[in-house]
């Protein structure tokens, strides 16, 4: 059911939001404790734009999906309530997501019906904000950049299965060693 296109589309929709968050909403990263007033903005952004294309898609703040530590929940949900249908999750951050967040954001991913999982940094101290889209077996980044309110690619990384990650050396089992 879920296509190239259709998350192409809701991927613009949530470009457009967060060009919106930029011109209207900027004093916000001078709050203290921001990301849930960040998160709300832009909550309210993506439910405006959906409502402009007369859509049953609702937006909804910090709903718990799934009631175990071990897969995130998303700050963010833009879902239609009465099928279920879920087309975007946001998990918000104002720092950039840890190791562990990013391998339960696939997780996430893997466990929702959702069309587009997404994560989003706010990075307040940068020009940029970064985003995480999840596939299947990578993560691609990419930066919104505040000053000219474009998205360009950073960089992709694969994700390893477990057990190639486990056997596979790293700078934190090297220093154990010692």
């Amino acid at each position: 059911m879920s296509t190239k296109r259709s998350k192409i589309k809701v991927f613009d929709i949530f470009a457009k939001a967060l060009n919106l968050l930029e011109e209207q909403d900027r004093n916000l990263y001078g709050w203290q404790r921001n990301r849930i007033a960040i998160s709300h903005a832009l909550a309210q952004h993506l439910h405006d734009l959906l409502q402009a294309s007369e859509n049953s898609f609702s937006v909804d703040l910090c709903p718990v999906l799934y009631k175990t530590s071990k897969i995130l929940n998303p700050d963010i949900l833009v879902h239609n309530r009465e099928t279920e249908n879920q087309i975007l999750s946001v998990v918000c951050r104002n720092d950039y997501l840890t190791e562990q967040e990013q391998l339960e954001l696939i997780q996430l991913r893997a466990n929702s019906k959702c069309e587009l999982v997404l994560g989003l940094s706010f990075l307040t101290q940068k020009n940029y904000m970064l985003i995480y889209v999840t596939h299947e077996d990578r993560i691609e980044y990419y930066h919104f950049d505040r000053n000219s309110l474009t998205i360009q690619p950073f960089k992709q990384r694969a994700i390893a299965s477990e057990t190639e990650s486990k056997d596979q050396l790293t700078l934190d089992k090297l220093l154990r060693r010692r």
